[in-house]
């Protein structure tokens, strides 16, 4: 599975907040990861496509991205993954990586979700949805909460392997 670099962009944009809540004290460093995710979502082309071409390299310094968080963005197109993000989500509540599978769902939203209605799983926040008890949790309006219940369920394989993109 690839990932295209909205997701990848996604998985930079969580971590930088998941640095951040932790108590991260380098900025410099939360301020890397949100100017790779900034500058992969302003690209034209997939990274996955340009993989092994030149045009990475110019990527690189044009962006101002530095050769570790390249070699990140490198590992998440080539193998569909990232090793520190999937460390970085073990250490988290289980409502939060949970939650966190659901495109744009952050820590911070995965806890308003948390405290708000006690959801915990992605397969309850999708029957949520669907059934209108999100409309009373702030930032879920109507747009948002019709997104989120056009995920399929995660209980059929196929489905599950679709929701868990970063």
């Amino acid at each position: 599975m690839t990932f295209t670099n909205r997701e990848m962009a996604a998985v930079l944009f969580n971590i930088a907040t998941v640095l951040r809540q932790s108590g991260n004290t380098n900025p410099f460093r939360t301020a890397a990861y949100e100017r790779g995710a900034r500058a992969l979502m302003g690209l034209r082309h997939e990274v996955c496509d340009v993989l092994g071409s030149q045009e990475k390299v110019s990527f690189r310094r044009r962006q101002h991205i530095g050769k570790k968080l390249h070699a990140k963005i490198q590992e998440m197109a080539r193998s569909g993954a990232l090793g520190q993000y999937e460390a970085m989500l073990q250490d988290l509540p289980r409502h939060q990586r949970q939650l966190m599978l659901v495109p744009g769902i952050g820590p911070k939203t995965a806890d308003l979700l948390y405290a708000a209605t006690g959801i915990e799983q992605t397969a309850d926040l999708v029957r949520a949805a669907r059934e209108g008890r999100l409309r009373r949790v702030r930032g879920f309006g109507p747009k948002r909460t019709a997104q989120i219940a056009a995920l399929p369920l995660p209980e059929d394989a196929a489905a599950s392997r679709q929701l868990s993109l970063f």
